[in-house]
């Protein structure tokens, strides 16, 4: 078969292709013409018809361009480190666009825990901390220097699954406001603090420990490390936060309630 030859075949072809395309097309809108009796209803109809298609093509394109942004995003490895008192892990998340946000989450470890039914008090190894002393004894070396290099800094707060809902929903609220409280001390006070209340523990786990519930409202505070411009933080926290082991599943509290409180 000769050049000519193949290229007036693959013309031929690509004009069949789009005869084909504009017939259905066609057909198309004669079957949407028939449930029309005016010119001006047709119209409507297949401007609308026109809406609903481009709706769709952007819908699809903002998808794909979503995982583009995620698959080019530089990879970061997730770390942790055990200090003092407490374990820092470095988390990354990613909100609904593929924007990256950065976290370095503070947990402290089982000799502190939220005194039972307070919103406010401490204890260590079962001992209620005097409320001057509290800063100083559970922000160890490595938490003051997390506070004071955060770009924004997150208090958590959490409740067991004990107690009423609206009342646990309450308090984990109001530990979370102590938490900022205590955490922002060592951060420059520029520093954006916010809230994020996870409500009341609410998904029964086999595998988790069975002696109490002290496990359910740990002490956690966030570094904010690093957010891409327009980052939804919470979606990127949330993100960062689903399927690890060792912090709380925002799945398996309540709520999940992100505020700005400085």
């Amino acid at each position: 078969m000769t050049d000519d030859m193949s290229q007036d075949g693959d013309g031929q072809s690509k004009t069949r292709r789009r005869a084909m395309a504009a017939y259905r097309w066609s057909d198309r809108f004669q079957w949407l013409s028939s449930w029309f009796k005016t010119p001006a209803e047709v119209g409507f109809a297949t401007a609308s018809a026109a809406v609903v298609g481009t709706v769709t093509g952007m819908t699809l394109l903002d998808a794909i361009e979503t995982q583009a942004n995620r698959a080019l995003t530089p990879v970061v490895q997730e770390q942790s480190r055990t200090t003092q008192n407490s374990t820092i892990i470095e988390i990354i998340g990613y909100d609904k666009a593929g924007r990256r946000g950065v976290f370095e989450v503070v947990v402290l470890n089982k000799d502190f825990m939220w005194v039972h039914a307070s919103a406010d008090e401490l204890e260590r190894q079962g001992k209620k901390i005097p409320a001057a002393s509290v800063a100083d004894i559970v922000l160890d070396g490595d938490a003051r220097v997390s506070l004071a290099e955060a770009r924004e800094i997150i208090a958590v707060g959490t409740a067991s699954q004990e107690g009423q809902a609206a009342a646990e929903h309450q308090r984990a609220l109001q530990r979370a406001q102590r938490t900022a409280q205590i955490a922002s001390g060592p951060a420059p006070e520029w520093v954006p603090v916010y809230t994020l209340n996870l409500g009341q523990y609410r998904d029964p786990c086999a595998a988790c420990e069975t002696t109490g519930t002290s496990w359910q409202r740990p002490f956690i505070f966030i570094s904010v490390r690093d957010l891409q411009d327009g980052t939804v933080m919470a979606e990127a926290l949330a993100d960062a936060m689903t399927g690890k082991d060792n912090l709380p599943s925002p799945a398996s509290y309540s709520a999940f309630e992100l505020a700005k409180i400085r």
